[in-house]
């Protein structure tokens, strides 16, 4: 009888120890904001057009999520992030309805660094935890329409499902990344209208290496990424070689509070999406239409910019960008943005922010393409909000 009482006090104290040693927090964040959009699509027939809607995310992704972690002793933790996008002037789920879309996985750190399994932001985006390039977008206008680096690039921005990455230690300033999704997207119906194998050649697979230098006011990034689309996408999406990126950029932080951040990108065969106010003007134009709302696929480079300094108890931001590229059709773009923004807080987790900027784009056919297109469509957002973490 002695003896199972203290095996039962042994065992209470153990399981009292592990509790003690596991945290988990919930957080998140809502920015909701008013904005302006204009778009001059520059075709014969159609006029320009303007919008003035509550938005959610120009920012920052609304969201709400759990996180955790537990002590394993010498060293090693093991941890979960579950994070829920949210639109917050619906309060609809985003990310197509996702539960935890923004946010999935298992991680385990100690001495090696850290592993983590499960549905992940990408390197080159500026989510979670590891996304690199915060280091090189000055505005952080992740959700806008007339601006942003990502209309001066043709990276993805975004996360993928089924996926492994490391992160190495420090070594000497330096950290060292490797990603590798076996389906970029689950949820994705193909050409016969159902889900396939991850892992196979049938489905859209993600693989990324990159690097961190980060050293008093200096902090250096490098991101390669390359999509391996899968053999059976619809016809008007199939594409037979891999979409490849390279993102080369930084900052410095001069000692009277002057950042400055800048990058430069190099892409090929990289399915592009994101058209913002250029939407209109690519339906009329019928350019990339295999591809809703988007280029198709591209090569090309791109070029950014910026600046933050602080002035007014707040951040000034402003940002000049310059995107050159061809599509598959043989039509060329070449787009200039210029951008502005200021950030103002007005607690530890309350802040508000403005933002506007201009953007024109040149889209032209080459001789030889049947279809000819010569316009210079453009357009401009103007966008106030506020965004509060909790």
């Amino acid at each position: 009888m002695k003896k199972s009482l203290i095996a039962l006090a042994v065992a209470s104290a153990a399981m009292a120890g592990s509790a003690y040693s596991a945290n988990v927090e919930v957080y998140g964040l809502l920015d909701t904001s008013l904005a302006y959009v204009y778009a001059d699509p520059d075709a014969s027939g159609v006029d320009g057009e303007g919008k003035f809607t509550m938005e959610n995310a120009r920012e920052f992704g609304s969201r709400f999520g759990l996180r955790g972690s537990e002590d394993l002793g010498n060293g090693m933790k093991v941890g979960f992030v579950l994070e829920s996008g949210i639109k917050s002037d619906s309060g609809e789920l985003d990310q197509g309805g996702r539960l935890f879309g923004r946010e999935a996985h298992i991680n385990l750190t100690g001495d090696f660094g850290y592993l983590a399994f499960g549905l992940q932001p990408v390197f080159g985006s500026t989510l979670g935890q590891h996304g690199l390039f915060r280091a090189i977008d000055p505005l952080f206008a992740n959700y806008t329409e007339a601006f942003g680096s990502g209309h001066a690039s043709a990276s993805m921005w975004t996360r993928v499902d089924n996926a492994i990455s490391y992160v190495t230690p420090n070594w000497a300033g330096f950290n060292f990344y490797g990603m590798y999704s076996f389906q970029n997207d689950s949820t994705k119906a193909y050409r016969d209208g159902t889900t396939h194998n991850e892992g196979s050649a049938e489905v859209d697979r993600y693989a990324a290496l990159a690097a961190r230098y980060q050293q008093g006011a200096l902090e250096m990034v490098a991101v390669y990424d390359t999509t391996m689309y899968g053999n059976d996408r619809t016809l008007e999406t199939k594409h037979d070689d891999n979409g490849q990126t390279f993102t080369f950029g930084g900052n410095y932080t001069f000692a009277g509070g002057l950042k400055v951040l800048a990058f430069g990108q190099w892409f090929k065969d990289q399915e592009l999406n994101r058209a913002g106010v250029m939407s209109t003007a690519m339906k009329a134009l019928k350019i990339g239409t295999g591809v809703a709302n988007g280029y198709g696929f591209v090569d090309g480079y791109g070029l950014s910019l910026g600046v933050n300094y602080p002035i007014g108890g707040g951040v000034a931001k402003a940002q000049v960008a310059y995107r050159d590229m061809e599509n598959q059709d043989d039509t060329e773009f070449k787009r200039w943005t210029v951008a502005a923004a200021y950030d103002y807080p007005l607690s530890k987790r309350t802040a508000v922010y403005a933002m506007t900027g201009y953007t024109q784009e040149s889209m032209e056919t080459s001789s030889h393409n049947a279809t000819k297109v010569d316009a210079d469509p453009s357009g401009y957002e103007f966008t106030v909000g506020m965004v509060h973490r909790f």
